[in-house]
Formats: structure tokens, sequence, C-alpha cells
């Protein structure tokens, strides 16, 4: 399918060319419309895709229609000295970057200035790669499930920080608090002393108030609403204390893109234990008739989109999932929800609504892919990760977690549950192409990227057979 490379109007900008629309939208309104009730329901399965380190603008700054595009914007090297001259956005020249860009909490404030906007470039020592998009000839998938289902072009991560925290916004609304703050050497370090050997549990903040924080998982358990957390499963046997001291071989309670790693129900509830699972398991659960109602699909690092991770094999690992429903039962009663955890050092124009200490932080690509999903929309509603939570409360009627998806708008305006439901538009991959991802969907968890920029990732194999 061709689809339009620009040609639009725009939107209000700012000095710099910066949108300030979000900040007119309410965080809280509902969208005003009619849906069937729980039991008429239709969405009996929610599938969350969670990605890695994208913007909406690196993905679809030229998408037509959408928020955020300026033809004139040039982002300034050093904010307050103009002088030194500025870089426009620019076509990538390649779907697999050099290395890592930073997008620790420090370089997210310091690419938000202050809601300016305009710090990114020196946020990230001037790398130009900042300023890299995509269109559809490098993410043509993509661009063809924003054309044929919903594109959310207002949908930010919750904090203003890197990856960890971010996904723990995305299972619970929350996060413990020195996540976001501090990586996970520094959050091991307090933990456990590699001279002595000795826990320090007194001073592990991470793990401490892990415990404290009720994740989705606790709710849906609570309901009798079946769940699973696609990643790496935790080995037989293994215990926290043990995965703090580094002696249980393929345990990570630091994992970026699982925080349910850190939390001991994991370790010693098996409601919890088995249900964090094999990520390739999906695939199997799909074909198998055993998907569970609500599902946490996170990739390994090479079909991540996290840099230097090449988006092509990204792009063809979301396609998998996609057309694994699609081809399945499973595709008239699913809500597949795409997303991306946090900005990834790019650059994004849309200024995001503040609604704490924390967040929000900058827009993320979101697609929502149903057969009861309004086709072809661009959906301008204010979105987060715990707008994504909402909708699982919503359709399973659960209760809030925090204030902060009580808050949140809930994705139905996305939705049209009148509609005659849409066929599958199933992208075909080749064999080739499936040959490629599959190693790297049967690879366990990355070993922590370092938020601040890095040039490698590495893997754990989780490979049950």
């Amino acid at each position: 399918m061709s689809l339009p490379i620009r040609g639009r109007t725009f939107w209000i900008y700012a000095a710099v060319g910066i949108v300030l629309a979000s900040l007119i939208v309410a965080y809280d309104i509902e969208i005003s419309m009619s849906s069937p009730s729980q039991s008429q329901n239709p969405i009996q399965h929610v599938i969350v895709v969670m990605q890695e380190n994208r913007t909406f603008d690196n993905y679809f700054w030229t998408y037509p229609g959408t928020l955020g595009y300026n033809s004139s914007l040039c982002m300034p090297l050093r904010p307050t000295k103009p002088s030194m001259g500025c870089e426009k956005p620019h076509l990538a020249n390649s779907t697999a970057l050099s290395s890592d860009l930073p997008h620790t909490w420090t370089s997210t404030w310091a690419a938000y200035n202050n809601g300016s906007m305009n710090g990114f470039l020196a946020a990230a020592g001037d790398n130009s790669e900042v300023m890299d998009y995509y269109d559809n000839r490098s993410i043509p998938n993509l661009w063809t499930y924003a054309n044929d289902y919903v594109l959310a072009d207002q949908y930010f991560s919750s904090v203003k920080s890197y990856s960890q925290p971010n996904h723990w916004y995305m299972i619970a609304g929350n996060s413990p608090q020195v996540s976001l703050f501090q990586g996970s050497t520094q959050e091991k370090n307090a933990c456990y002393d590699s001279l002595t050997k000795q826990l320090t549990m007194a001073t592990c903040a991470y793990i401490d108030q892990a415990q404290e924080i009720q994740t989705m998982a606790n709710v849906l358990n609570a309901h009798g609403i079946s769940w699973k957390y696609y990643d790496t499963p935790i080995p037989q046997g293994a215990t926290l204390a043990a995965a703090i001291e580094g002696t249980c071989k393929g345990c990570d309670p630091w994992n970026y893109w699982n925080p349910l790693d850190a939390k001991n129900s994991s370790y010693t509830n098996s409601t919890y234990t088995r249900n964090i699972v094999a990520r390739q398991q999906l695939l199997w659960d799909i074909g198998n008739g055993t998907l569970p109602q609500v599902s946490w699909v996170i990739p390994s690092a090479q079909i991540s989109d996290h840099p230097p991770a090449n988006i092509t094999l990204g792009m063809w690992w979301i396609t998998d999932v996609v057309n694994s429903v699609m081809q399945s039962k499973y595709w008239q009663n699913t809500a597949i929800i795409v997303l991306w955890d946090d900005y990834g050092g790019f650059f994004d124009t849309v200024v995001p609504p503040t609604v704490d200490g924390y967040g929000l932080s900058f827009r993320v690509p979101a697609l929502i892919i149903s057969p009861y999903v309004k086709s072809g929309f661009i959906d301008h509603t204010v979105y987060d990760f715990e707008s994504t939570l909402k909708f699982i409360e919503w359709r399973f009627g659960l209760p809030s977690l925090t204030q902060r998806d009580a808050g949140a708008n809930n994705l139905l305006n996305a939705f049209d549950f009148g509609r005659q439901p849409a066929s599958p538009n199933v992208i075909p991959l080749t064999k080739a192409q499936l040959a490629t991802i599959h190693h790297f969907i049967v690879e366990g968890s990355t070993v922590n990227p370092n938020p601040a920029g890095s040039a490698a990732l590495a893997f754990i194999n989780n490979d049950p057979d």
C-alpha cells in the first residue's frame, strides 16, 4: 500500500516550532461515547507489546494529519547560545544507528528544558542522530498499521526517565522512586556488598520499594483474570535473595524491561512464577488456543528497536506478533496495543502535560490494532501508559491502582464497537525474514542497556528446549 509522505495543515508552534496543543488538553477528561456492557464487549484479550526507545517524531514525523510536524523546526545546539547554530530533522540514512543515545533522568529533563523542548541535541552531546526520523520507506509495516487501524499521536511515556521506571508504570502506574534516578549498577550496589558477599537489605531501596507496589498482575490474580508476561521465565527454584547476590543463573532483579523480577512474589508464589514466561510462548499460546486475557510482550534486544538494534528486525517482530493474532481465532476478540517505552534520546515536538513531579514524558509511537478500532484514525486524545491500564480496568471491571491510572484517559476514543468488525490485513513475511528474527525471539532478556548511552547490547538465552 502506498502512503503519502507529507502534505497537510500544521498546528500552532512555539518559537522553535514546538507544539503546545497538548498543554490545553485536560488529562482526566473521559471520552463520551456509548460502549457495550462488560458481558457483551467483544474484546476478550488485550495484548500490550512494549518496544524500546523511540519518540513519536522519530517514527511518524512526516505522517499526514498528525500533531507536531513543523517544516521550519531547527533544534539549537545550545538553547542558551543561539549563535552556535541548530540542526533540522533529517531522514535517517540507516535503520541501525551507530550507538545508543543518552536517555537518563538527567538527559530527559535537559531535553525538556522547562517545557521549551529545545534541549535534545545538548542533552546528547550534539549527536546528530537525535534528529533522525523514518518514514514509510523504512518502516512500511508500521505505517500500514497506522493507515489501517489507529495511530495515537499524543501517547506520552509516563515519567521523564529511562526504561525501568516506565516499564513499572506500564504495569503499575507507579515505580520505586529510586528507579527514576538510578540505574541497575547503583541499585545493586545498594543491596549487595561484593567484597563481603553480604546482602545489605537495610539500604536496598529499589528492592524494598518494589515490594510495596501493587501491579496489575496482583489485581488480575485477585479477580481471576488470566495473564502472562512474555519475556524470560524465572528459573525453577530461584529466590530473590539469590538473584540479588548474583548466584542465580538467568535471574535479574534489576531487569529494566520486567519489573516483576524485582518482586519476591514472583519467586515464592507459583501463581506469579508460572505466568512469567518465555516470549516465544506467546506464539505457541496463540496457536494452541491458550492466550490469556491480558498479555505483556517484551522483545529481546535485537528486535526491540533499542539503538543500535536494527529497526527492520523490530518491525518484522511486531508484524509476526500481529500476523499470528490475525491468522488465529483470537483476531475477532483482541486489542493489540503496540508501544515504545521511552524517548531513547530522539527529538519530539509536543510538550508533555504535567501531571506530577515526574511526568508525563515525551510522546512515543502508539498503534492500536483491533477489528473494532476506527479504521485509519489518528487519535489526538492525550494518553500515557496508565491509559492502557485504565482500558484493562474498564474492560474487566477492575479497580484503579493509583491516582495516575484513575485520572488517565481510557483508550475508548480509538474504538467503534458499533462497527462491522474489520477483516485482518495480514502483512506477509518471507521465510528469510522469519528465520532472521527467530533466533532473537528465543533469546532471553537483554543485559540491562546503559541509559547514558552505549554501543552494544548482549543477551541471555531463555530457550526452554
